[in-house]
C-alpha cells in the first residue's frame, strides 16, 4: 500500500441538502465480513463491522452516489478517557489517504448491545463521493489499538445520461461478438499475458465494460481484478465480481457463456494518453471501451 497520505485532521459533518434528504441510503456489508457488533443508539440497533490493522476491509459499491462511513472506537471497561485513531483508505487502489481522528470520548447516547464490550465512542464520519460504475474501497487501521468498528451507508444519486461511442483498441486484438436480443456488441478478449491497449486524447472519460468468460456449465459468482496501467505504472485497480449473463450469448461460440457486464469509469487528463488494461487473475476477460460522443471531436 502506498503511503502518499492526504491527512484529514478535521472531520466535517455536512448538512444534507433537500435533494439528499429524499435519497434512501442503502446499508452495505463489507466483503467477507465476520459477525457484526450491535450498537444501540437512541433506541435503534445498528450493526458495525470491526476494522483491522492486519488485514484490509473491502467495501464494494456501484456509483454514482455518496458513501458515508461511520466509525466508533471501542472503550473497554477501565479504558482511558480519550482515544486517537487513524484509518488508511484507498478507492480503487489509487492514492492512499489517512483519516486522522483525535480526542474521541465515550458516547453519551450509544451503547453496545453486549454490555461486556464496554462503551462505544462518539461517531466520526467520513464521506466519499463515488463516481459512476463499480468501485472498491479498502480500509485498514493504522494501529492495532484502540479497536475501531465501522458502518457503511450509501446514498445513490441519479446517473447523468451520456451518449457513448466505442473506442477501438490498438492492435493486435482478438474480437468477440456478443448478442443480446437483436443487438450485437463488439468486445475484445484479453488476459494477463495479452493485455488490452488503447490511445485517446483527453480531457475525457473512459467507460470500461468487462465480462468474465465462463464454461457453459459454470455456476456461482466469479471474482476478478483489473488494473489500468500507463507507461508500466499502475494508475488504478478494481476488484469486480460477476455471474453468468442471462441475456447475452456468443455469436459464434456455444461452449462459453459470458458473465454479466461490470462497468467502471476512468477519468482521462488533458493530452494524448495511452493505457493498458491488465487482468490480475488467470483466465480471459472480454472488454468494451467507450468514451462520450461529445468528446469525439478531440480525435486521435
Amino acid at each position: 500500500m502506498r503511503y502518499a497520505f492526504a491527512i484529514l485532521t478535521t472531520i466535517c459533518v455536512l448538512a444534507a441538502s433537500a435533494a439528499h434528504a429524499k435519497t434512501k441510503r442503502v446499508e452495505l456489508k463489507p466483503k467477507d465480513a465476520s459477525n457484526g457488533i450491535a450498537v444501540v443508539n437512541l433506541g435503534k440497533t445498528r450493526t458495525y463491522y470491526p476494522l483491522s490493522s492486519k488485514r484490509s476491509t473491502i467495501v464494494e459499491v456501484k456509483g454514482p452516489g455518496e458513501l458515508r462511513i461511520l466509525t466508533r472506537a471501542r472503550f473497554a471497561p477501565k479504558a482511558k478517557d480519550e482515544f486517537d485513531y487513524r484509518i488508511i483508505y484507498e478507492v480503487d487502489g489509487a492514492e492512499a489517504h489517512l483519516l486522522d481522528v483525535e480526542g474521541v470520548t465515550r458516547s453519551q447516547d450509544a451503547k453496545y448491545k453486549d454490555g461486556a464490550l464496554g462503551n462505544p465512542g462518539e461517531s466520526k464520519d467520513l464521506k466519499i463521493k463515488i463516481g459512476r460504475g463499480y468501485h472498491t474501497i479498502e480500509l485498514t487501521l493504522r494501529d492495532s489499538l484502540p479497536r475501531v468498528a465501522a458502518r457503511y451507508l450509501f446514498a445513490p444519486r441519479k446517473q447523468k445520461k451520456t451518449k457513448w461511442v466505442a473506442l477501438s483498441p490498438l492492435s493486435p486484438v482478438d474480437p468477440v461478438d456478443l448478442v443480446a436480443g437483436e443487438t450485437t456488441s463488439h468486445y475484445y478478449r484479453f488476459s494477463d499475458e495479452k493485455s488490452l491497449k488503447i490511445e485517446i486524447i483527453g480531457p475525457t472519460e473512459l467507460r470500461i465494460l468487462t465480462r468474465v468468460e465462463n464454461s457453459y456449465d459454470m455456476k456461482g459468482r466469479a471474482h476478478y481484478r483489473l488494473q489500468i496501467k500507463q507507461k508500466g505504472q499502475v494508475v488504478q485497480s478494481f476488484q469486480l465480481s460477476s455471474q453468468r449473463s442471462e441475456t447475452a450469448t456468443y455469436k459464434n461460440n456455444s461452449k462459453l457463456v459470458p458473465g454479466k457486464a461490470r462497468e467502471v469509469v476512468f477519468n482521462v487528463p488533458k493530452g494524448r494518453q495511452q493505457y493498458e488494461f491488465v487482468p490480475l487473475d488467470k483466465g480471459t476477460l472480454l472488454g468494451l471501451i467507450m468514451f462520450p460522443q461529445k468528446d469525439a471531436k478531440l480525435g486521435l
